[in-house]
């Protein structure tokens, strides 16, 4: 059991207003954005996920895959647990 001592003491210290210490920390990046901008090298190729030109067949072929995929081993898994506690 927990003394009344140690419980007023925990008590007094998770509900009491702390006060702030010192301002609240401002951003200052915001203000020297054009410097940091400027130091950075140029890049003129955008790094896209997808390069075009792609083939369509062999993208919509790998996410038919990837669903097909998906859905199976969702069904085994559950026909397993299904097998596996009785209930089929």
């Amino acid at each position: 059991m927990i003394s009344r001592r140690a419980l007023t003491v925990v008590t007094s210290r998770a509900c009491a207003k702390r006060s702030m210490s010192d301002a609240p920390k401002m951003h200052k990046a915001k203000d020297v954005w054009a410097s940091i901008e400027a130091t950075r090298p140029k890049d003129d190729h955008p790094h896209n996920v997808f390069h075009p030109p792609y083939n369509k067949f062999v993208a919509a072929f790998l996410v038919g895959g990837v669903v097909v995929f998906g859905y199976g081993s969702m069904y085994m898994g559950m026909r397993h647990q299904q097998y596996k506690q009785g209930y089929w």
